[in-house]
């Protein structure tokens, strides 16, 4: 909730639109020769789902001014938001980490007994657009069609 209110609500939105914007820039950067094509995907995929879960919660929000109640399902969401952030923000850097190996790789000024490291970036952020920055789309479903059923239920059904 903190995240939301206090981080992105307070500010209009402004740090959270510098920063996928700045995800963005690197989704649509050619560094590394073409060699992270479905990487740069997926994030630029993440951080259109990352935006709508915000543009969710900010229409849930909007709505609770004439019915209150639809506050509760900016709540439901807000940890989904907070995970989603992290994990596109984790690929991000992944990616940028994955940019420098190639660069260095192909520089073959550092290979050697560091070649295997900077083997292991590129892996990992493959590995992490292939896995984890996918299930962002899930996320975004649901963010976009959360219900507040769950909150109309009294404390006794619990």
């Amino acid at each position: 909730m903190d995240l939301y209110f206090r981080k992105i609500i307070r500010n209009h939105g402004a740090a959270l639109a510098t920063l996928l914007g700045d995800i963005r820039k690197t989704a649509a950067a050619d560094r590394g020769n073409g060699r992270l094509k479905k990487e740069r995907s997926a994030l630029a995929r993440g951080a259109d789902d990352v935006e709508a879960i915000v543009a969710a919660l900010n229409g849930y929000l909007g709505s609770s001014l004439e019915q209150p109640s639809e506050v509760n399902r900016v709540g439901l969401n807000t940890t989904r938001l907070l995970l989603a952030l992290g994990d596109l923000i984790v690929g991000w850097l992944l990616v940028r980490q994955a940019e420098v190996a190639i660069v260095t790789l192909d520089a073959d000024d550092r290979g050697g007994h560091d070649q295997d490291f900077y083997l292991g970036k590129i892996a990992a952020a493959r590995f992490f657009a292939e896995t984890v920055l996918p299930r962002l789309s899930a996320e975004r479903e649901i963010a976009e069609t959360t219900s507040a059923d769950l909150m109309d239920l009294p404390e006794s059904a619990f």
